[in-house]
């Protein structure tokens, strides 16, 4: 393990963005079910519309391709098993900080996607063992890594990641606001990491008098500042 109280710049950039990634992987997955649902009810509608915010780059012609893409296209940044390689590619960098026990829910994870990759398996419930496993990941990080400041950037990473999807998702306003709480309580341990300034904008922005995700520039300025609000 780590005997070192220091985290080095490049090490506190791959810990922010092992929590986002996992995140992306978790959120992703919870997403794709609805989207799967929608689809299996008969709702094209619904289907379409987390559709077009799931596949940002429009990558897709059919519903099959798009589930199995959402699902496994490791070419796609926003598909479950690029998140997931992702995050793993990073805990590598990180196993002195998080136990090589932490890490083997992530491996666990992209092993089985690689296989039912190959079996073209497009039925979402066959990755719900992911999800358990992600719920296992941040389980054994809590349990297992004693650096204070490495939960905390994975934390902070977790948090950015959650509250860029649900803005884009139009999650309505106490679980958006919530979860920038939830953020803004784990950037009290680490203030050097952040722009005051920035954080101090979205706090404005996050309010029930000026909170309006039916206005575009309003979102889009708020999925921007929070994804440039950490430093590091």
């Amino acid at each position: 393990m780590v005997k070192s109280n220091v985290i080095s710049a490049t090490n506190a950039n791959r810990l922010f963005w092992l929590g986002r990634y996992e995140e992306r992987v978790h959120l992703t997955l919870h997403l794709l079910r609805k989207c799967y649902d929608a689809m299996i009810d008969g709702k094209p509608n619904d289907y379409n519309n987390f559709w077009k915010k799931l596949d940002i780059g429009g990558n897709y012609a059919t519903n099959e391709d798009f589930t199995m893409g959402m699902m496994y296209d490791d070419k796609n940044p926003s598909s479950v098993l690029s998140a997931q390689i992702c995050a793993q590619d990073n805990a590598m960098m990180l196993r002195g900080y998080i136990a090589t026990e932490t890490l083997a829910y992530l491996e666990m994870s992209v092993a089985l996607m690689k296989r039912l990759k190959e079996r073209k398996e497009t039925n979402i419930i066959a990755l719900q063992p992911v999800t358990d496993w992600s719920l296992a990941f941040w389980g054994s990080a809590d349990e297992r890594v004693t650096h204070a400041n490495v939960m905390t950037l994975m934390n902070i990473g977790r948090k950015v990641e959650c509250i860029d999807i649900l803005t884009r998702f139009d999650y309505p306003y106490e679980r958006i606001r919530h979860t920038f709480d939830s953020l803004k309580q784990h950037l009290l341990g680490m203030p050097n990491v952040i722009d005051a300034n920035i954080l101090t904008q979205l706090d404005e922005m996050l309010k029930p008098e000026t909170f309006n995700l039916g206005d575009f520039e309003y979102k889009s300025k708020l999925i921007k500042l929070t994804n440039i609000l950490v430093r590091v």
